[in-house]
């Protein structure tokens, strides 16, 4: 399955081999068009073609509309009556409500896999880590990044968290994806989750709390930096 948008995966649902096979469809539906969204591939503000999507995505209509709902509860779409789906548009406003949420979100998640991550999970995120500060390439930065983050949201051992998370790590990581494709730039700034990975592995919860909002606050500035420069 695709690393992003997995925030279903785990809601309660029955496993796919018990699932019926509408659910199924949606489910997949949902998968690649929210990816496809995150990694603006489908750019803000582009209207979305039912008669395209159904084509594009192999299913039919029932699916699709599914799809759309739980992106639009998502706010990775907005529905006008009478106009439309449309991709959601990034906006400073938006970036800065969608921190302070994940301020807390984050700081959570990384509390609670000190202490109910496994042995091995804790190393697979300080080889994540590792393996991110090691990249010069910003797509693969991202990349790991995402992995890193949702790797931490399935050691809190906690569905509701992880769904929300997931959500709002979306939402953010799209406009790095936006960035990324808009803006030309040598000042990005690495990412080190190195710090992070020790303090989980170690099971300090307060520091690791402490580094991931130092992450998530950093990331922002320099998010709020770009689309401020963009005219957004």
């Amino acid at each position: 399955m695709d690393t992003l948008c997995s925030a279903y995966v785990a809601d309660g649902r029955p496993a796919k081999d018990e699932a019926s096979a509408p659910n199924l469809l949606s489910d997949s539906a949902y998968t690649t068009l929210c990816s496809r969204l995150v990694r603006c591939e489908i750019m803000p503000g582009e209207r979305l073609s039912e008669p395209n999507l159904r084509s594009s995505l192999g299913v039919g209509a029932s699916p699709v509309r599914e799809a759309i709902r739980r992106l639009e509860f998502e706010k990775l779409v907005v529905i006008y009556p009478r106009s439309g789906t449309y991709v959601t548009d990034i906006a400073l406003k938006d970036s800065r409500s969608v921190t302070e949420l994940r301020l807390e979100l984050e700081g959570l998640a990384a509390a609670l896999a000190c202490g109910r991550g496994s042995v091995a999970e804790k190393e697979q995120l300080t080889a994540l880590a590792e393996q991110q500060f090691g990249t010069d390439d910003l797509q693969e930065c991202i990349t790991l990044d995402s992995a890193f983050h949702r790797s931490m949201y399935r050691m809190t051992r906690n569905d509701y968290l992880t769904t929300a998370a997931e959500i709002h790590f979306n939402l953010a990581l799209r406009q790095w994806y936006f960035c990324s494709k808009v803006v030309k730039t040598p000042d990005w700034t690495g990412v080190d989750h190195r710090p992070l990975a020790a303090a989980i592995a170690a099971g300090d919860a307060a520091a690791a709390s402490e580094h991931v909002r130092e992450h998530v606050q950093h990331d922002s500035r320099q998010v709020v930096e770009i689309l401020t420069d963009y005219g957004l």
